[in-house]
């Protein structure tokens, strides 16, 4: 049970936790007290003085800073004396004094803290007489944020976030005194990959977006809670809108997904949603060109063809290709759209059927991040296999490294490449590509090893020698050993592998071998596939593979297909499809006609590309014209996800919503799922769905 402490604040009693900071103990009885350096998510630094207020002390009441001072039993808190309010007065007019007057054309105007504490706490009255200090405008310290150092108040909480969680000091103070700047070194710019959360915590207009520099207003924009789709953490984020573009997006908190922090790509890499480039309307290739067409004359054509093609050769000879970057009600209706009308299993994403997956998602995100905040951490040991959070999630990476800076878990990385997780010195088994499935088991020997009497296990092992851990996989076993011993001490360790280590047979054997090691450990709950996309999950989820139905059901379910069947109104077809990559290879060969969805394999290989261009027939659903569409005998325009309403399911089987948060009348593009269901009925189906929550409920169903 939680040790509480009371305390007296303005003659009312409160009883927080112990070691609650004065500052919060305040906000539990609705007072304000104002703060620049102080934010929840840093340590206290007590820098900017705003936040002095009286306590009681061994010589009376004293001028303590409230943000940085714990409570105590009986403590006295004066937060509105006459001696308080001149305090504050004077901070505010220090800051004040070289602070430029540029508010009307500061993207901060509106939102800024130092305009609403000037107004509620500051002395209405200005006495400065001199010329105010100059200092650099419109600064570049990355290729995404601008720093202008005349409008920063020095709270230091943009070099407290690079240091304190991304671990990269790449801000600091220089000069002394009234001086006194925010600098990068010479030549070396912010290259976090989160750091543009250090704009949304700064508390004046010192640091900018640069891409959405001077593109609104605060009080004019329409703001959408959403969530990112650049990769599958699912961070939590908001869209803000005004005529009809995307004008910025911003974190959003939740403590049990992102905390309050997004990726720089998830930040500023959205500029293709306002792109002028974007389909508009239909595309029908005629006389050998894509030509502009009406919405019915193009899903006319693509159900005749289709329909042509299926009579002709088969409904096996037609695939589709579905995409992680999509939301769960499209990939789902394409999928049923393959399965009900066409008659085939051939539907796949990439790193779909390829790839040796597990069906269960992460165990928990929060108990990847809990370290940090309670005392006791869910995971003392996280093993990654092939697997980048630095590039390819990066506020897991975040997580992670502040986890294990504070004690709180250690890592073990499987990996071709040193990926920068390994400088921080757990072991790092650098196996030679396509050998981490020796290593693994010589891992689990190195483990079995310590039993008086052998198991099972150790026998199902007992190849993969020292010699060939050594010689094959280039991994010293002392480094290997290393890795047992930590594994061998941990409560609650955790394995997580990524799409780069688990293709074809290979990835098989892989799955196996960390299914055994986390069987050996007593943990098999606690092992993870971790996809790269937005709905890798979600894709599974719904059915969007060769061999699986919706809900991982396998083909040969009775149950499953009977529920299926009598919802659909259908039988369903029994055989397993092809993969993705079996689609490609074989498109002219045995696949004579593909509808892809959100996907551009053309871009990928160069005989995919060429396969492409012996289809009967290729279908391509896609916001741009891409080297895949332009190879398509019709092309129907989607629209983005910040467009339309979508569910997506996070690399923890967290299903969130998207809603919709902008729209461009102009445009004849339409939501993925609208357009499949508005096909179907082309193929005699009346699917009916009239929105994007109608689809989910079928999908729960």
């Amino acid at each position: 049970m939680t040790d509480l402490v009371t305390l007296t604040i303005d003659d009312r009693q409160v009883s927080v936790p112990k070691g609650t900071l004065v500052v919060d103990a305040a906000a539990k009885l609705d007072i304000e007290i104002p703060v620049f350096c102080s934010h929840p998510k840093l340590d206290p630094v007590a820098c900017c003085r705003m936040c002095l207020v009286e306590i009681s002390g061994p010589r009376g009441m004293m001028l303590m800073t409230a943000c940085s001072v714990p409570v105590a039993q009986d403590m006295v808190v004066k937060t509105d004396t006459q001696q308080v309010k001149e305090v504050q007065e004077a901070n505010l007019a220090f800051i004040l004094l070289n602070h430029p007057l540029d508010c009307p054309i500061c993207d901060k105007g509106g939102e800024c803290p130092l305009q609403d504490q000037t107004m509620q706490f500051g002395p209405g009255l200005s006495q400065l007489v001199e010329p105010k200090r100059l200092k650099n405008k419109n600064y570049l310290i990355s290729d995404t944020i601008v720093l202008d150092q005349e409008r920063c108040v020095v709270c230091w909480r943009c070099i407290r976030y690079l240091e304190e969680w991304e671990d990269k000091p790449q801000l600091a103070l220089f000069e002394r005194g009234g001086k006194t700047i925010i600098d990068i070194q010479d030549g070396q710019p912010v290259d976090a990959k989160t750091s543009g959360n250090i704009i949304d915590i700064c508390p004046v207009g010192a640091l900018t977006n640069r891409v959405a520099r001077f593109a609104y207003r605060p009080w004019e924009i329409e703001r959408t809670p959403s969530i990112c789709t650049q990769c599958s953490m699912g961070c939590n984020l908001r869209i803000d809108t005004r005529t009809h573009k995307l004008r910025r997006v911003i974190g959003r908190e939740n403590m049990q997904v992102n905390d309050q922090w997004i990726c720089d790509k998830g930040r500023f890499a959205n500029g293709w949603v306002n792109d002028a480039s974007r389909l508009t309307m239909p595309l029908v290739r005629k006389e050998g060109k894509l030509q502009p067409a009406s919405w019915g004359e193009a899903l006319g054509v693509v159900a005749e063809r289709l329909q042509g093609i299926k009579q002709q050769h088969g409904a096996d000879a037609i695939g589709a290709i579905g995409s992680a970057k999509l939301s769960n009600e499209s990939n789902y209706l394409l999928q049923r759209f393959m399965r009900q009308l066409i008659g085939a299993n051939n539907i796949d994403h990439r790193d779909g059927g390829d790839v040796a997956a597990l069906p269960t998602g992460l165990p928990a995100l929060a108990d990847v991040m809990k370290p940090q905040y309670g005392p006791d951490p869910k995971h003392d040991v996280i093993v990654l296999v092939g697997l980048d959070p630095n590039e390819e999630l990066p506020v897991l990476d975040v997580h992670l490294k502040r986890a294990v800076r504070r004690g709180k878990a250690q890592l073990v990385i499987v990996h071709p490449r040193q990926i920068e997780l390994t400088r921080y010195h757990g072991p790092f088994l650098q196996a030679n590509p396509g050998t981490e499935v020796t290593l693994l088991n010589g891992l689990l020997r190195a483990l079995t090893e310590r039993e008086a009497t052998k198991s099972e296990a150790h026998a199902l092992v007992s190849g993969a020698s020292d010699r060939q851990v050594e010689q094959l996989c280039g991994v010293r076993m002392a480094e290997v050993r290393k890795a047992a011993d930590l594994l061998a001490a941990a409560q609650n360790p955790l394995l997580i592998y990524g799409p780069g280590v688990a293709h074809g047979k290979a990835g098989l054997a892989l799955r196996q071998a960390l299914t055994n090691l986390a069987l050996y450990l007593g943990k098999p709950e606690n092992l993870a596939y971790v996809g790269r996309e937005a709905n890798s999950q979600g894709c599974r989820d719904v059915g969007v593979l060769p061999d699986r139905l919706p809900g991982h059901a396998a083909l040969d379910d009775r149950m499953a297909s009977d529920l299926l069947g009598k919802l659909w109104s259908c039988s369903l077809p029994v055989h397993p499809g092809k993969t993705y990559q079996q689609m490609l290879d074989g498109a002219g060969d045995a696949i004579k006609a593909l509808y892809i969805m959100g996907a551009n394999p053309a871009s990928e290989r160069p005989a995919w590309a060429e396969n492409l261009d012996k289809l009967d027939f290729l279908v391509v659903q896609e916001l741009f014209l891409t080297e895949t569409a332009a190879k398509a005998d019709v092309v129907l325009p989607a629209v983005s996800w910040a467009e339309q309403d979508g569910a997506f399911t996070n690399l923890e089987r967290r299903v969130q919503r998207a809603p919709k948060a902008l729209g461009d009348p102009q445009s004849k593009a339409a939501p993925d799922w609208m357009i499949l269901d508005h096909l179907a009925a082309y193929f005699d189906a009346q699917w009916g769905h009239s929105s994007a929550q109608a689809v989910s409920a079928e999908i729960a169903q």
